[in-house]
């Protein structure tokens, strides 16, 4: 299986493709992680608490960009940023559909 990584240089969000027909630079893979990064918000609580991490989540997108499923993988350990990173996919719901409709896991770290 080939794997991709892809690095934003603002820092918001890392994220690695897993699917042997995506390219590190495939302009899907690009927007689907740009639109984690666009919803990742900063629950008041933990903004005074000034917590910090990173949750690893795994997204599954089906051949018509629907998000069938997520799990986290690694926790920030910071329980209200592990349920923040939940609730950003939970209002995403769906990314454009991937390249030829082709279902797709990603796997994306979300940073705080």
């Amino acid at each position: 299986m080939k794997v991709a990584h892809i690095i934003f240089a603002t820092g918001l969000c890392i994220g690695t493709v897993l699917n042997p027909a995506s390219a590190a630079e495939s302009p899907w893979s690009q927007a689907a992680i740009a639109k984690v990064a666009e919803h990742r918000t900063t629950p008041r609580s933990a903004q005074l608490r000034r917590a910090t991490g990173t949750a690893e989540m795994e997204v599954n997108v089906d051949g018509r960009g629907m998000i069938t499923g997520y799990r986290m993988v690694k926790s920030s350990g910071i329980p209200i940023l592990d349920h923040e990173a939940d609730m950003i996919l939970f209002r995403i719901g769906s990314f454009d559909a991937p390249p030829d409709g082709v279902p797709t896991r990603l796997i994306i770290p979300i940073r705080w």
